[in-house]
């Protein structure tokens, strides 16, 4: 398994929380991981221990040899092996896993800036995708499959068929292609294949249909969607979805040539770092059958750190990055016009786009009573807005799986979403929380309306809250999807 970032060494995003809890599952399931990745400057050497596997492996790469170190380290709490590629273009203690910024202490930067060294995103990892599978040629590794996450790692198959000229080894490794979020495809010039050292025999493939007058792009995802022998997005309505022009990010015509080599399989959540039973970070825990008690204990201590007042109004919580494909263009009008008319709270965390931003920051100056900004990331502060809350908002314009209301569920915060992706997969309308289909103002207020009445039924509510907290959303079911893929594959 390949990929950018992996919990808890290093976490981005959602990407980060898959690779960090699917191998776990699959190990229990007898299968043998090890995972690959970059060997970032802001991994806590002191906490995961570190063991060299082999210094100096040349890599050709660039028009010249380059060389590389390859490390091994393992999780704390399962055995799952982690090759860690070590060059200097991963060493500075800041890095971007696409375009967003990491820091040790796991902070969002606002703004891009470089690495140690000005090296193109792209680049870096058309470097990392290479380095792994020259490690599986150097260490005579001989899997199955070879299970590639997101346009970071979208080449290795291709890679492979490279190396396939030479070593025949490699005829026998099949290669599994996810696809996390569509809309991140990792373009770059055509000059990214004479970086990679690629073979000429592949180059007319890898260059269809991208042809302007500035010479032409590279799309890292459209390569992957090609050259894999299998590809899966994260949740089955979203494979559906991205075989549209709505949602296809203009790569659906090459997503409909492999749409029988293309399905969805829903994410899970690491139900143990998510767990109201055992969960250190909130005030008081709970399951379901001390909701309510555990609820207001929470909603108590959510409204005093947020410094507003303790009430028993509806809370409505929201984490996310502040950006335009989580619904906010819709959100932010809707709610300006409820918090005229109704009483109610709402508690944010996230940072992004600046117009976001700006928008929340104004909404909690003009209603300072109702409404609390949190322009930060404070995984903390999640914790309790996800425990404290009545409702979690998600409106998304689409949304590859969302991992964020399967949280919200097994924390009794029912759900406000959309009818989008793995929102659709996850969250049933009135059942396990509200759920509206059109992506406009008018149906994000009414929905929100809808949370408000409901919120004073307390039976109902109840039932609803109890009811998703009910819900499985274990990678259990999903780690024996991925099984069956493999050997499928194999």
């Amino acid at each position: 398994m390949a990929g950018a970032e992996m919990k808890p060494l290093v976490k981005v995003g959602g990407l980060g929380d898959v690779i960090g809890s699917l191998p776990k599952a699959l190990v229990k399931l007898g299968v043998d991981v090890k995972v690959f990745l970059p060997f970032y400057g802001s991994i806590d050497t002191k906490k995961f221990k570190t063991k060299v596997l082999k210094k100096n492996i040349k890599l050709d790469i660039d028009t010249r040899a380059h060389s590389f170190d390859l490390y091994e380290t393992k999780l704390l709490d399962a055995k799952v092996k982690i090759c860690l590629i070590k060059h200097k273009n991963f060493n500075a203690k800041d890095i971007y896993v696409g375009s967003r910024k990491y820091f040790k202490k796991g902070a969002y930067a606002k703004k891009k800036g470089a690495y140690s060294r000005n090296v193109d995103d792209v680049e870096r990892f058309v470097f990392f995708s290479k380095a792994v599978v020259e490690s599986i040629r150097v260490m005579k590794l001989q899997p199955d499959v070879v299970h590639c996450h997101d346009w970071h790692t979208a080449l290795i198959p291709t890679f492979i068929d490279e190396y396939n000229f030479k070593d025949k080894n490699f005829a026998n490794i099949s290669s599994l292609y996810t696809i996390h979020n569509l809309a991140n495809q990792g373009i770059a010039g055509l000059d990214i294949t004479d970086y990679a050292g690629l073979h000429h025999d592949l180059t007319p493939a890898i260059m269809e249909d991208y042809h302007d007058q500035d010479g032409g792009k590279i799309d890292s995802m459209k390569v992957g969607i090609l050259s894999a022998d299998y590809i899966n997005t994260v949740s089955p309505n979203y494979a559906k979805e991205i075989l549209t022009k709505e949602y296809g990010a203009s790569l659906e015509k090459y997503l409909g040539r492999r749409k029988k080599h293309l399905s969805g399989i829903l994410n899970g959540i690491d139900i143990h770092s998510f767990d109201p039973e055992t969960d250190k970070a909130i005030k008081k825990r709970y399951d379901n059958k001390t909701f309510t008690a555990g609820k207001a204990k929470n909603k108590e201590d959510l409204q005093i750190l947020s410094k507003l007042e303790k009430n028993d109004l509806p809370l409505f919580g929201l984490v996310t990055r502040l950006v335009s494909q989580k619904g906010l263009d819709i959100l932010l009008p809707a709610l300006e016009s409820l918090l005229k008319k109704y009483d109610f709270q709402l508690v944010v965390l996230g940072t992004g786009q600046k117009e976001f931003e700006v928008g929340f920051k104004a909404l909690a100056k003009k209603y300072p009573k109702k409404v609390r900004a949190n322009i930060s990331f404070d995984i903390n502060l999640a914790q309790k807005i996800y425990a404290g809350s009545d409702f979690f908002l998600m409106p998304s314009k689409f949304e590859p799986c969302g991992l964020g209301q399967m949280i919200a569920m097994r924390y009794g915060a029912i759900p406000v979403v959309r009818s989008t992706g793995g929102l659709k997969d996850t969250v049933v309308n009135n059942k396990t929380g509200i759920v509206f289909k059109k992506y406009t103002q008018k149906e994000m207020k009414k929905s929100l309306e809808a949370a408000l009445r409901l919120y004073k039924n307390k039976a109902k509510f109840k039932k609803i809250a109890l009811a998703g907290m009910r819900k499985d959303f274990s990678w259990n079911a999903s780690a024996k999807e991925y099984l069956k893929l493999y050997k499928k594959l194999k």
